[in-house]
């Protein structure tokens, strides 16, 4: 009975995590977009709607020190960076406190990243679908 107990303590911080840990497995996966910038332009423009826990990824590469701004309108939806070196996704959201005063975060790595829109799990138990359109700037 002690180890059947000391494991469910063990489990129950997993269990009540972050939305960017819950969204983690593939069947969660709306759509994925490989980033593709224009010839000459630092940007590109996304639309998605999400729907339920499902979320949109979009996978780019960049070298460590370059800047990278995401500005999203419409629905209530977050954006979380992930790569392979990073400990946990980051959030590049206009006002999260790891963007600089101008709304840039600065990439520590060089490489492969993926960048995940997902709604908040409070919204999506509810069944909204937010629509959002993105903007993806590397510098």
């Amino acid at each position: 009975m002690k180890n059947l107990t000391a494991a469910i303590l063990l489990a129950l911080p997993i269990l009540v995590v972050s939305p960017t840990v819950m969204a983690a497995s593939s069947d969660a996966v709306a759509k994925t977009v490989n980033v593709q910038f224009k010839k000459g332009a630092s940007s590109a423009n996304y639309y998605g709607k999400l729907k339920g826990n499902k979320y949109d990824s979009y996978t780019f590469y960049a070298k460590k020190n370059q800047k990278l701004s995401v500005k999203i309108a419409g629905g209530n939806v977050d954006p979380y960076l992930f790569h392979k070196n990073l400990a946990d996704s980051v959030n590049v959201g206009e006002y999260a406190p790891e963007v600089d005063d101008q709304g840039y975060y600065t990439l520590p790595y060089s490489g492969k990243y993926e960048l995940r829109i997902l709604q908040p799990r409070s919204q999506a138990s509810r069944g909204k679908t937010p629509a959002y359109w993105l903007e993806v700037s590397i510098l």
